[in-house]
């Protein structure tokens, strides 16, 4: 019979990094000057948003959501990253593999919810300009920011309910941070289930990002909607 902490390992393996020697710290001063560079940007988007009274508008204020989920979604990343860009042991605990799961899960779910919204606004923008302010008020605006936060936050935990609570054979993950899938994938038992709702999750999140494209990752929001036509 297996035992409890081998079917719950306390600890995950990343196997994917590898020893660069020296060539180590020159990695890590670039991803640290990376992660200096999303932050110090999306804090100063932050901030002009805030602070110019004329930009106290539906899409900038969608533009400021995009840069605080940026904020959100690297600090899930690369202060563990950077660590382990440094670290001889690449050990990661079960508790904190799966908050960073969490993290980098619930920042792409609401990465794209936000785009939907961004590309809904743009649309009563330029298909129905004469109803847009009717439309698009602060409480509207206020609403769907909260949907696009609370809904990340209960679908993602439902999905990583159904993960945390599988019992694992092994604790080696072929990945650089945490992933669902990988984890899943150690199971010691049947995940019919755990595969229905990520597949049911793919495909809602994949039709609600058909609307708008992100040109850039954990960086200043650019967004593409130049090809909106109204019927």
């Amino acid at each position: 019979m297996m035992s409890n902490n081998s079917l719950n390992p306390l600890y995950f393996r990343f196997t994917l990094f590898a020893d660069f020697g020296p060539l180590r710290y020159l990695f890590f001063s670039l991803c640290l000057l990376l992660y200096m560079t999303i932050v110090s940007a999306n804090v100063v988007i932050i901030l002009t948003v805030c602070l110019e009274k004329s930009l106290h508008q539906p899409m900038y204020i969608f533009i400021s959501c995009l840069s605080f989920n940026s904020l959100y979604g690297s600090a899930g990343f690369f202060p563990r990253f950077l660590m382990d860009l440094l670290s001889d042991t690449h050990l990661i605990s079960r508790p904190l593999c799966f908050i960073q799961m969490y993290v980098i899960y619930t920042y792409l779910s609401c990465e794209l919810t936000l785009l939907g919204i961004m590309a809904y606004d743009r649309f009563v923008a330029i298909c129905q300009p004469l109803h847009y302010y009717r439309k698009m008020t602060f409480k509207m605006v206020t609403q769907l920011v909260i949907f696009a936060v609370l809904y990340p936050v209960f679908a993602m935990g439902f999905s990583f309910y159904l993960t945390v609570r599988l019992p694992l054979c092994g604790n080696k993950l072929n990945r650089l941070f945490c992933s669902n899938w990988p984890v899943v994938q150690l199971s010691c038992v049947d995940t019919t289930l755990n595969n229905i709702v990520g597949e049911a999750r793919l495909n809602s999140e994949e039709r609600r990002s058909r609307p708008a494209c992100l040109t850039s990752s954990h960086s200043p929001p650019i967004l593409s909607l130049s090809s909106v036509s109204c019927h």
